[in-house]
C-alpha cells in the first residue's frame, strides 16, 4: 500500500476531499501515493528515518488543499453548456411551432396535441436529466440483458398489441403509447456494439463477423415483420456504421453496404405490399399523381414558392396539406416566418450536428465513443433526412425530426442527447488506470 504511513494517508485524505469526482479518489491515491513512496525510499536509503522521509516528500508534493483542487480542475465532472444551451433552444422553437399549429387548425380533433407535445418535452427531459448522471459503463454490463429484452419485445408485442395506423409498433397501457421501434432503433446498436467491440478488435475473423451479422440479423428481421421500413433501414445503416467505426475494415464495410442494399431492394420488389417503391418513385413524376402520391411533395414545394423570405405570418390559412403540419415542422417554421427561418434552422443543425463531433475526440473511453458515434450518427440521419423533406423533392418517409417534431420520439431523443452528454461529463473521470494518454500528475513544488 502506497497510503500505508499514517501521514501520508492523511496527507492523500485531505487532498481527496477537493476533489468532487469520487471515481478518481482511488486513481490518485495510488498515483500520488505512489510518488510520495519513491521520494521516501530514496531518503530512507540516504540514511533518513522513515518518519523524516516521509516528512520530507509530503513537503515536496506541496499543501494537500491546493494540489486538490489542482486534481479536480483536472479531473471533475463537466457539462457541455453549448449543446445543452442547443437544446433548451430547440425546445422553444418546438413548443412556439406547436402552439402556432394548434391555435391555426380548425379540425378539433388536433386541439389536443400542443398539451401531448408539452407532456412529451418535459418527460424527454427528466429523461435526459437523469442519464446525464447516470454511469453509462453500467450499459456495458447490461448489454445482453437489453438486447435479449428488446428483441423478445419486437417478438411478442405484434401479437398482443392492436394496430395503430396500420402497424404494431407501439405498446400501450394505461392511456400511455410508446414506439416500441424506435427505441429497439436507438438501444440495439448500443447492446451490440457493447457486447462485440471488443472480440471484433482484438479477434477480427470470419466468427466475429457472423456472430455481429446474427446480432444484427435477428433484430432486423423482426423489425421487418412489424413492417416499419423506416426504422429498419435506419437500423441497418447505424449498424454498418458501428461495424466500419469498430473494426475500422472500410472494404469490409463496403462490400456489407451493397450486399444489404442488394437484399433491401431485392426484398421490396418482391415482398412489398405497400406500394413503397411507387411511393420513392412519385418524386420522379411528381404531376403523375398530384392528388395522391406526389400531393405532399407538390404542397410542400408550393409553399416554399409562396413563403418568400419572411413566410406569409401567423395567420396562415390551413388547408388539407397544414393539417399535417405537426409532422412537418421545418415546413410550417418556412410557412410562417418564410425561407429566412428556414436558412437559419440549417444553420443551427449543422452547429448542432458538429458540437456532437467535436465532443468525440475528447472522450478517451471506447465505449464512451462508440456511444458518441451511434448517436450522432442517428441524430445526423434523421435531421438530413427532415431536411430534404422540407424541399420536397425526396420522398415523403416516417422520419422524424428530432427534437422539434411531434411525437413520443422526443423522450427518446432527449434520453439519447442525455447519455452522449453524461459520455463527456464523465470524460475526464474515467479510471486512470486503464488510460495512458491522460496527462501525468506531477508533485506541486
Amino acid at each position: 500500500m502506497t497510503d500505508q504511513h499514517d501521514k501520508i494517508k492523511r496527507y492523500l485524505d485531505e487532498m481527496c476531499s477537493q476533489v468532487k469526482a469520487r471515481e478518481v479518489h482511488t486513481d490518485l491515491r495510488d498515483e500520488l501515493g505512489n510518488h510520495i513512496r519513491e521520494m521516501m525510499l530514496d531518503k530512507e536509503q540516504e540514511g533518513l528515518t522513515q518518519e523524516e522521509a516521509a516528512e520530507y516528500a509530503i513537503k515536496q508534493m506541496g499543501d494537500p488543499g491546493a494540489v486538490g483542487k489542482s486534481m479536480h480542475r483536472l479531473y471533475r465532472h463537466r457539462m457541455h453548456w453549448g449543446l445543452i444551451i442547443g437544446l433548451i433552444s430547440l425546445a422553444i422553437v418546438s413548443l412556439f411551432l406547436m402552439w402556432i399549429f394548434t391555435t391555426n387548425v380548425t379540425n378539433t380533433m388536433y386541439q389536443s396535441i400542443y398539451y401531448n407535445h408539452v407532456v412529451y418535452t418535459v418527460m424527454g427531459i427528466m429523461f435526459m436529466s437523469f442519464f446525464i448522471f447516470f454511469d453509462y459503463r453500467k450499459w456495458r454490463r447490461a448489454a445482453w440483458w437489453i438486447y435479449i429484452l428488446f428483441n423478445l419485445m419486437l417478438w411478442i408485442n405484434p401479437m398482443i398489441s392492436p394496430s395503430i395506423n396500420g402497424t404494431n409498433r407501439y405498446i400501450t397501457g394505461f392511456g400511455f403509447v410508446l414506439d416500441l421501434t424506435t427505441a429497439a432503433m436507438w438501444v440495439l446498436p448500443l447492446a451490440i456494439g457493447a457486447i462485440l467491440m471488443d472480440k471484433l478488435r482484438s479477434h477480427f475473423g470470419v466468427q466475429t463477423i457472423l456472430s455481429y451479422i446474427a446480432m444484427v440479423a435477428l433484430p432486423a428481421a423482426l423489425l421487418f415483420q412489424i413492417s416499419d421500413l423506416v426504422r429498419l433501414m435506419m437500423f441497418v445503416i447505424i449498424s454498418l456504421v458501428l461495424f466500419g467505426w469498430i473494426t475500422r475494415k472500410w472494404l469490409y464495410t463496403v462490400i456489407a453496404t451493397v450486399i444489404t442494399a442488394c437484399i433491401g431492394f431485392l426484398l421490396l420488389l418482391t415482398t412489398d405490399s405497400f406500394h413503397r417503391l411507387e411511393r420513392f418513385s412519385v418524386v420522379f413524376n411528381l404531376d403523375d399523381d398530384p392528388m395522391g402520391n406526389g400531393y405532399y411533395n407538390l404542397s410542400i414545394m408550393n409553399i416554399l414558392q409562396s413563403a418568400g423570405w419572411w413566410g406569409n405570418g401567423l395567420d396562415t390559412a390551413f388547408d388539407r396539406f397544414k393539417t399535417s403540419y405537426f409532422d412537418y415542422p421545418g415546413v410550417l417554421l418556412i410557412d410562417v416566418f418564410g425561407w429566412a427561418a428556414g436558412i437559419g434552422l440549417l444553420v443551427a443543425i449543422i452547429w448542432f450536428v458538429a458540437s456532437m463531433v467535436n465532443t468525440l475526440p475528447r472522450i478517451r473511453d471506447d465505449f464512451g465513443r462508440m456511444i458518441i458515434v451511434i448517436i450522432t450518427s442517428i441524430f445526423t440521419l434523421q435531421m438530413v433526412y427532415s431536411l430534404a423533406m422540407t424541399t420536397g423533392r425526396v420522398p415523403i418517409l416516417s422520419v422524424v425530426f428530432p427534437f422539434i417534431g411531434y411525437g413520443n420520439h422526443l423522450i427518446f431523443d432527449y434520453a439519447m442527447m442525455g447519455l452522449l452528454l453524461g459520455v463527456y461529463r464523465r470524460k475526464d473521470t474515467v479510471s486512470l488506470k486503464n488510460n495512458k494518454s491522460r496527462p501525468t500528475t506531477t508533485p506541486i513544488q
